[in-house]
């Protein structure tokens, strides 16, 4: 949804245009209602904010170190408040290999993850492993099978995996062949409706014999490649359009996974598709904006937070340019800019409570692209990392 008095505004110096809240007006705000956050526990007062909530959003700049032990921290912390679940913007064709390595490996003990699921997943694997089976936290996959990480490759191999593990197969074929990702997007259709319809006609000797609960995730590995087929061939033709059936299938899969689970939830995606209501990218309806008024399953019960951090620099192997907000093209009176000048070198949460978030426009930057508008229709609170590091992608 557009949103009503953005402006978007070149990097400047000085005041940025379109902005009518001052630096001062900003660091009165910063001083008074910051709060340091440490790195081993969240202080009682962001806890209480969050807990409430069905749904707590957080909108991340990817691959930073700092973030996924704040999203482990964050994540134990709510535990007490009933929270059990995390979902990650990862293709749904890693969901049961993921779960099943934060639970401990029950299902694949042997498997040995790459460096991407240890960066990411062993603090929460490590929490679990001290929990009751029934109190454990759950971590689950809600984006599309694309080409840039792993496509019909990938799936193929996850595929046969998890299906491998599992007891009695035989009598169903449902292994797919190795040549399945050099076939065509019409081939692909055909092995997968296939797969649909031996899946479909088994189901309840594969419901007896894998559980329930084996049984749908091969059901919704096979569901979410069908959408994902046409995604990565749509991606050839009209790449605004194939984000748009992206972000569509992450709304489908996120109101799955919390109407399945009565606890709370964290989710950790990209800081465009956390925003409530349009601000930065395109102009589609993000994720964030239909579960804050859309989604009949959280029902407005949500609290979204911005993330950034005031200097990132990089790791051995990690893409991208290091980052300094002081150095970039925001403005004297840009929030992050403030953020970084009144809390130097610390970590701040920054809730939006004061009545300039909701009706004035306050400047903010996105990756050196200066927007100005009333910050609380995007975020409920920013996060602001005094120093992070970029890891690898891999």
């Amino acid at each position: 949804m557009a949103l009503a008095g953005l402006i978007l505004v070149a990097g400047v110096a000085g005041c940025a245009a379109g902005a009518d809240v001052t630096s001062d007006e900003l660091s009165a705000v910063v001083t008074r209602d910051g709060v340091v956050v440490e790195a081993t526990a969240l202080p009682s007062e962001i806890l209480s904010r969050l807990a409430d909530d069905r749904v707590v959003m957080l909108g991340e700049t990817h691959h930073l170190r700092e973030h996924w032990a704040f999203v482990a921290t964050l994540t134990s912390d709510l535990h007490d408040a009933g929270f059990r679940q995390l979902l990650v913007e990862r293709p749904q064709m890693n969901d049961w290999l993921i779960d099943d390595y934060v639970l401990g490996g029950e299902l694949a003990p042997d498997w040995v993850p790459p460096p991407y699921f240890d960066r990411r997943f062993t603090a929460i694997r490590e929490i679990n492993a001290v929990l009751p089976a029934e109190q454990r936290i759950h971590v689950r996959s809600i984006d599309a099978n694309e080409d840039d990480s792993g496509g019909a490759t990938d799936f193929q191999v996850l595929f046969d995996m998890l299906v491998g593990l599992l007891p009695d197969a035989g009598f169903v074929d449902v292994a797919i062949s190795a040549d399945y990702p050099d076939m065509s997007s019409a081939a692909q259709h055909q092995v997968i409706e296939g797969l649909a319809a031996a899946l479909e006609s088994n189901r309840s000797r594969l419901v007896e014999t894998w559980g329930a609960v084996r049984y749908a995730q091969v059901a919704e590995m096979v569901e979410v490649e069908a959408v994902s087929i046409d995604i990565r061939e749509q991606r050839t033709q009209d790449d605004d359009g194939a984000a748009r059936s992206r972000e569509d299938l992450i709304k489908q899969l996120v109101d799955r996974r919390i109407a399945e689970e009565p606890g709370g939830t964290v989710i950790n995606i990209g800081g465009h598709h956390a925003q409530k209501s349009h601000l930065m990218g395109t102009e589609q309806q993000w994720l964030g904006d239909y579960l804050a008024h859309e989604s009949p399953v959280v029902d407005g019960s949500i609290f979204v937070i911005g993330f950034s951090s005031a200097h990132t620099e990089l790791e051995a192997g990690a893409g991208g340019t290091p980052f300094d907000i002081v150095e970039s093209a925001s403005p004297e009176n840009e929030i992050l800019r403030v953020m970084a000048e009144t809390w130097p070198n610390r970590t701040v949460f920054l809730p939006l409570d004061d009545a300039m978030f909701l009706d004035r426009r306050v400047a903010y930057n996105s990756e050196d692209v200066i927007y100005a508008s009333p910050l609380r229709q995007q975020y409920d609170a920013l996060v602001q990392y005094g120093l992070a590091h970029r890891m690898p992608i891999n």
